[in-house]
């Protein structure tokens, strides 16, 4: 068993930090999670936790699949159901019923739970959220909602979602622009969020970040590895705390993830406005910027209050009113 350090992430995937009932890996296009996401499912039998593989578009490797302790939810459209046209939707989405796939999970959680070493542990892992959100953000939310709320029954078990964050946030329902990202809600639901970036990212962030303040052979641009990668992590504890940290990572010869700090050290530049990072308007439903004519005609609105200001005070006396000549500061004696 891998001893504790000062990284949130290690414990988490070691099974040592318990209140992360629902963990979600992000990934990128340039970036897959898949290889980080299968060693942590590893790490949870080797602590004798079953395991329910919920497969929406590929398997996972053998090593794991072949594992007495590891029971299949196979979501994947079969051959048959591909040629008679009955395997998706006239719009081309995937035909998934997503009544019938809650309750097999729950009846695999209950079947490999009475076989888990550890008091009815267990690990669900989705290997990819897309097909779910396709068919509706919304019954795929409230799916992970209450797999969580299992998890959390036992303190050792644990949800594994798998999700491309460049395009989960194309997925909408009926008024859809109208519905929060679904990478924020995903981000409001889980306990932490891994987000899986290439390592040639790292002089983008900042320029000179390495492990121990030398440059590491494999940092180097362009080298970008499915079994090596940097992630942030953002776990939101029990107190409402939300943490932050970077970390690099690695899966060794024997399948294992291996993680380890990424510290800061000084470079005397800044980065430059131009690698500061992605712009973050460019994801908005809306412009931000003016036209010439745009600052023009606002510059030449005559607000309110200022032609208030111009003007002048006019009070009409009531009968009742009681005018004094008298000064106010009389008694002052000044």
């Amino acid at each position: 068993m891998a001893m504790a350090t000062g990284l949130s992430i290690k414990r988490i995937a070691a099974h040592q930090q318990h209140s992360v009932p629902l963990l979600v890996l992000s990934e990128t296009a340039q970036q897959t999670a898949l290889s980080l996401m299968e060693a942590m499912v590893r790490e949870g039998l080797g602590h004798g936790l079953g395991v329910v593989v919920v497969c929406l578009e590929q398997l996972l490797s053998r090593d794991i699949m072949c594992q007495p302790a590891v029971a299949l939810v196979d979501c994947r459209p079969t051959m048959a159901q591909i040629g008679d046209g009955s395997a998706f939707l006239p719009n081309g989405t995937r035909q998934i019923d997503l009544a019938r796939l809650d309750r097999d999970v729950c009846s695999q959680i209950e079947r490999i739970s009475a076989v888990s070493k550890v008091s009815g542990g267990f690990v669900v892992v989705i290997d990819d959220l897309e097909p779910l959100l396709n068919i509706s953000r919304v019954d795929t939310l409230a799916l992970l909602r209450k797999l969580r709320s299992i998890a959390k029954q036992c303190q050792s078990s644990r949800i594994l979602a798998r999700y491309s964050r460049d395009i989960a946030d194309q997925h909408t329902d009926k008024g859809g622009p109208h519905l929060p990202l679904v990478s924020n809600v995903l981000r409001s639901i889980a306990d932490a969020v891994v987000d899986v970036y290439p390592m040639d990212v790292l002089g983008t962030w900042m320029p000179g970040w390495y492990s121990n303040g030398e440059a590491q052979p494999f940092v180097t641009l362009g080298d970008n590895d499915e079994r090596r990668g940097l992630l942030r992590l953002e776990h939101r504890r029990q107190s409402g705390k939300v943490g932050y940290e970077v970390a690099a990572f690695e899966i060794n010869e024997q399948q294992r993830p291996v993680f380890s700090a990424v510290k800061a050290v000084a470079t005397g530049e800044p980065p430059s406005a131009a690698t500061a990072g992605p712009d973050p308007r460019q994801h908005l439903p809306f412009n931000l910027d003016l036209t010439d004519k745009q600052r023009q005609d606002r510059a030449d609105v005559e607000l309110p209050y200022l032609e208030a200001q111009a003007g002048e005070i006019h009070y009409q006396m009531a009968e009742e009113d009681d005018w004094d000549e008298d000064d106010p500061d009389d008694d002052l004696e000044i």
